[in-house]
């Protein structure tokens, strides 16, 4: 294989569903025209949370963890961002989300962000509950 070829394989890409894509606007910036990072860790919460709803077939989930996570360019208005999830795990009343936050562009896809979220379902009381099987 030639080394161009190798290098294409090299190239990081999205891992997991497509789940939510958002393009950022003028609302959602600072002074500098950057994007705020509480924006981009707003829409990575709800992205989790389609992916661990659909996982438990419709159970009502809420947010219980959110591991860390580093930005690893800055989003600027106009970006759209995608934003990719894979269930890793599902526990009896838990399932554990990894979340991806992608900015397309004319190269294609360039990662910000990931990280691993914890859901819980729950009742209308609010209690856990057992999450529903596939």
């Amino acid at each position: 294989m030639s080394a161009r070829h190798e290098n294409l394989d090299s190239v990081p890409t999205p891992q997991g569903e497509m789940t939510l894509k958002v393009l950022a606007d003028h609302r959602s910036v600072n002074s500098s025209g950057d994007v705020f990072a509480g924006w981009v860790a707003m829409h990575l919460d709800q992205a989790g949370e389609v992916c661990a709803r659909k996982a438990s077939n419709g159970a009502r989930v809420v947010t219980v963890s959110i591991g860390s996570m580093s930005f690893l360019r800055p989003v600027q208005a106009g970006d759209l961002i995608g934003f990719f999830t894979r269930v890793t795990e599902i526990g009896k009343t838990s399932i554990k989300v990894i979340v991806e936050g992608w900015i397309e562009n004319h190269h294609g896809w360039e990662k910000l962000t990931e990280t691993t979220m914890v859901f819980v379902a729950i009742d209308r009381g609010g209690r856990t509950q057992r999450v529903r099987n596939f």
